[in-house]
């Protein structure tokens, strides 16, 4: 098989670097190697390009500079995020909201909290994978230091209802931290962090087309947090560190394209998936999570009645599709999803779900291939 006969409709767990952010990496690796906390010409010409960018990727999310910090991933920055309210915290009663549905690294983070003694509230979410705005904030008491509810599920694209929850939130007498894990809804949706109500939100550059190694944490200024990691007075002295100037000019490079084709490129990713999931649902006994709701354009996770879905994944892998199970985090697990038991899936078909994420990068007509080759793939194990 050619490398690009392979069809890679797993997007939701990392994207190809598009050509101006490979190419902004590369220029800035060159002529702006130096550290840019250093104070000679090199390092001043790598300080100028990281504040430019940081102007710039702040503008693309309605926010002030300041309110920008870069980090090694949106991992890193829940963590941040969510931990950093809880260490040396005098009130034995505080207490952390999420619901029951997030990222591995907010769930993580949550246990993490729990185990320093801190009560989590566990939002659940309905049937349909949508958690309930009443049931975050009766959630919500006067102990509440943080409330983390992302704004669209990594595995099955379901959008919440995050600025609904954060008008909720204000109208309380007590006003926790809001944070919302952002990294797979940036893929396609135009985010206005102060219009959503969020105060902070993580961010993965390679989920867009720039690189790994590389994402942003919103924190809004009216927030006050103490440093994650100490050394040094990078990053307004949140994050110590040299910073990854190179991946920051890479991000934002990939940032303005995204932003300039949004229209268009969620139209053509639309338009895939949706072919996709009609010649599927026209020939096969499926599911597909989320068909009648508000959804991302670009992931589609679908039952499979009486298939295991590793099975069919190790299938459709060799007949040339590159999918998964659900979140990459959690591939190696082994285990119903959460996500998916959350909306309580019978156990009998919780193991035969598949995700299938489009792209930046895919092309037209690549939804009805993907769907013959599952097509043939099922056929095959008949």
């Amino acid at each position: 098989m050619k490398k690009n006969e392979y069809l890679y409709l797993d997007h939701a767990a990392s994207t190809p670097m598009r050509d101006v952010a490979f190419e902004a990496y590369k220029k800035t690796e060159v002529e702006a190697f130096a550290n840019s906390a250093g104070g000679h010409a090199l390092s001043r010409k790598a300080k100028n390009i990281l504040e430019d960018s940081r102007d710039n990727i702040a503008g693309h999310f309605g926010v002030a500079p300041k309110e920008i910090t870069f980090t090694s991933g949106g991992t890193e920055a829940d963590n941040w995020i969510i931990k950093m309210p809880f260490i040396n915290n005098k009130n034995n009663s505080a207490e952390l909201v999420t619901s029951e549905i997030e990222h591995e690294a907010v769930l993580a983070s949550a246990e993490w909290v729990e185990s320093l003694g801190y009560r989590v509230n566990l939002v659940p979410c309905n049937n349909r994978g949508v958690i309930e705005t009443q049931d975050v904030l009766e959630a919500v008491n006067s102990n509440t230091e943080i409330v983390s509810i992302m704004l669209a599920n990594n595995e099955t694209g379901i959008i919440q209802p995050v600025k609904e929850i954060s008008q909720g939130l204000k109208a309380l007498n007590f006003k926790p931290i809001f944070h919302s894990d952002v990294v797979q809804a940036v893929a396609t949706t135009k985010l206005d962090f102060h219009n959503l109500g969020i105060q902070s939100a993580a961010i993965s550059g390679h989920k867009i087309g720039g690189p790994k190694g590389i994402g942003i944490m919103f924190l809004s200024s009216e927030v006050k947090l103490p440093s994650f990691l100490h050394g040094g007075k990078q990053e307004l002295e949140r994050r110590a560190g040299t910073v990854n100037v190179s991946g920051v000019a890479s991000l934002s490079a990939a940032l303005d394209e995204q932003q300039k084709n949004m229209i268009s490129q969620n139209q053509k990713i639309l338009n895939e998936r949706q072919e996709f999931e009609e010649i599927l649902k026209n020939s096969l006994d499926i599911i597909v999570l989320g068909d009648d709701i508000d959804r991302l354009e670009h992931i589609s996770n679908i039952q499979f009645k009486g298939i295991n879905s590793e099975t069919l994944m190790v299938s459709l892998d060799l007949q040339g599709l590159g999918v998964s199970r659900g979140s990459a985090c959690a591939s190696g697990a082994q285990k119903p999803s959460h996500v998916l038991k959350a909306m309580k899936i019978s156990n009998d078909v919780i193991n035969s779900h598949l995700r299938f994420s489009f792209g930046w990068n895919s092309k037209k007509g690549d939804g009805v291939h993907a769907a013959e080759i599952v097509m043939a793939s099922i056929e095959g194990m008949k």
